[in-house]
């Protein structure tokens, strides 16, 4: 007998009767044959404990129609009374409504035994591959890989959340976190404003307009210190804050060299208009908010005095 044939009908008529919702092909199997299929629970001992398996979950499967495809198999002979044949097939299955679909990548071993000169199953293994596991590899790791992957993910979603996207400079919500636990002894917070930012849209266009705070941030970044904390708030107006920074002297000098360094680059890019800055000592009871709205203040001081200029408050 082809065994290989038969087993491709065996699984033809395993399927068609879970179509129909009955389970009548039970004359292949041995009495008592043992058979393991893909669910942790299924493992029966006996052709009769497996078909009362069958009765129920044929009654649970409702409507779904099953079909396979890719079927493959080889026999490997043991002896005159025994053979073995191992296969491949994938099962195909979809209700009615189309609300539940199976798409299972399914293998099979199934050894026969000759029982008064018939061909029976003896034994049946059916087994699901672990999908997380890759070709070429002995042992899933595409697991790891996985939630690697998903940690990488989430850190990156939270920079996204944490930072401007396109100076990728903190933003104001990240600075009011930590702000929280600033040592205000000694702290200083400044408010940048580009002067005249709308005229660069105006005559050169947005996307200059972008590269200039672009610009304005790399040269904030550059000139702070390591540990200073260097936000976009909105728009073209930035917030620094200087912890340590100590006397009015010290923040005089900060908002010079900033001003220095923005004067240069006003010969390098056409389209710069230069910087306004307004500084204020944080104080010791200060929430951000209000050390931010006296830095504000101290901007506009500046902005009114001519602009290129700093101002503190």
């Amino acid at each position: 007998m082809d065994l290989c044939q038969r087993t491709k009908e065996i699984w033809a008529a395993y399927l068609a009767n879970c179509n129909t919702g009955t389970f009548d092909g039970l004359t292949s199997f041995a009495p008592d044959c043992s058979i393991i299929g893909t669910g942790k629970h299924e493992l029966y001992r006996d052709l009769e404990q497996f078909s009362r398996a069958m009765q129920s979950d044929l009654a649970d499967r409702g409507s779904i129609r099953f079909h396979f495809r890719d079927f493959w198999c080889t026999e490997q002979v043991v002896d005159a009374q025994c053979s073995l044949v191992y296969g491949g097939l994938c099962i195909l299955g979809e209700s009615e409504d189309s609300s539940v679909r199976v798409n299972m990548d399914s293998r099979f071993t199934i050894l026969y035994k000759k029982v008064d000169g018939k061909w029976k199953i003896l034994h049946l293994h059916q087994s699901i591959p672990n999908p997380e596991q890759m070709e070429g590899e002995y042992y899933p790791r595409t697991l790891t890989q996985q939630i690697e992957r998903s940690q990488e993910t989430i850190e990156y979603l939270t920079r996204l959340a944490q930072r401007d996207s396109l100076t990728g400079l903190i933003n104001f919500s990240t600075l009011q976190s930590f702000y929280t636990d600033l040592d205000k002894h000694g702290a200083w917070i400044f408010v940048v404003d580009m002067d005249d930012f709308k005229a660069i849209n105006d005559t050169h266009g947005h996307l200059a307009g972008n590269h200039m705070l672009k610009r304005l941030s790399e040269l904030l970044v550059s000139t702070m210190r390591s540990h200073d904390l260097v936000c976009r708030m909105g728009g073209d107006e930035f917030v620094l804050v200087c912890c340590g920074l100590g006397s009015e002297q010290n923040a005089q000098d900060l908002m010079r060299r900033l001003l220095a360094r923005t004067a240069e680059v006003s010969g390098e890019e056409p389209a710069w208009t230069g910087i306004s800055i307004g500084g204020t000592p944080i104080h010791s009871d200060d929430c951000l908010e209000s050390a931010f709205k006296r830095a504000d203040r101290a901007l506009y001081q500046a902005k009114a005095q001519g602009k290129n200029r700093g101002s503190i408050l």
